[in-house]
């Protein structure tokens, strides 16, 4: 018994004594007074947390730029704008606002009447560049403001030609351009009947082709500048430095004659608008 009571006093001296609960009673009352201390633990946690974000934003805040600029949520689609997709997958169209119009001037509301489309009166001058090939045009004696260039007789000449002309003059004095027959740079001219203007024996005829070449040639006139503003003047094809040249009412192909005023005014022609 005393060996046993003195090994019993070494344990106490080595391990302290514990005190434990006698009762059910008293281990509950324990753990009721030590639900304090634990449950203050999450909200000490929580307020520590919330003050370090605190300090973290407030110091950014102080470091941003100035001028940095803060993005805006981007505006999700609604049922009024492009791109809104409804119960079914169909995507409806924009509902636009409508659009208020402020009152505008009396000059600013377009005329009644618009601009005149009335087409060019026959015989009527045109510049040099209308000379072309398809279409049809009228050629008048530059000098002599109603005297035009005819077929008649088999023979080129000038006549008058004026609105009251009856229609057979008229038509007489209309031409079809085409490409010339022997150079496309050049015109050849086609009378109402299908006869082209051409020389023979130097004097300007009208006649039906005959398919040669000679005729080809002689009926192929290319247009040279001149003297006379707004004219053109036709050179021969195949008899070069020759021009049509006006003897009185007569056409003819005439060399050409270096400072002669008068000779130039009679080789000058002007381009008109069809009288036929």
């Amino acid at each position: 018994m005393t060996k046993h009571r003195a090994n019993e006093d070494d344990a106490t001296t080595i391990l302290p004594r514990l005190s434990l609960p006698a009762t059910v009673e008293e281990l509950a009352a324990q753990e009721r007074a030590s639900a304090p201390k634990r449950s203050r633990r999450p909200v000490v946690i929580v307020a520590a947390v919330t003050t370090v974000l605190a300090t973290a934003t407030a110091g950014w805040a102080l470091t941003r730029p100035a001028d940095q600029v803060i993005p805006q949520p981007a505006a999700l689609p609604t049922a009024g704008s492009r791109g809104y997709v409804d119960g079914f997958g169909a995507v409806g169209e924009s509902v636009a606002p409508p659009v208020r119009e402020l009152p505008r001037s009396p000059a600013a509301h377009p005329s009644a009447a618009g601009p005149s489309s009335a087409a060019p009166a026959p015989g009527q001058s045109l510049a040099p560049s209308a000379l072309v090939a398809g279409t049809q045009r009228s050629l008048r004696a530059a000098d002599r403001p109603d005297r035009f260039v005819r077929q008649s007789g088999g023979l080129a000449s000038l006549v008058s030609v004026t609105l009251a002309s009856p229609g057979g003059v008229r038509q007489a004095a209309t031409f079809t351009v085409a490409a010339g027959l022997a150079d496309r740079n050049c015109f050849s001219f086609v009378g109402v009947d299908g006869g082209y203007l051409r020389h023979r024996d130097w004097r300007i005829r009208h006649e039906q082709s005959d398919g040669s070449q000679l005729f080809r040639a002689d009926a192929t006139f290319c247009v040279r500048p001149g003297k006379v503003p707004g004219a053109v003047y036709l050179e021969s094809y195949n008899y070069r430095g020759y021009y049509i040249h006006l003897r009185g009412e007569e056409l003819w192909i005439d060399r050409w004659r270096d400072r002669d005023d008068r000779f130039d005014r009679e080789c000058a022609f002007a381009v008109s608008t069809p009288w036929g």
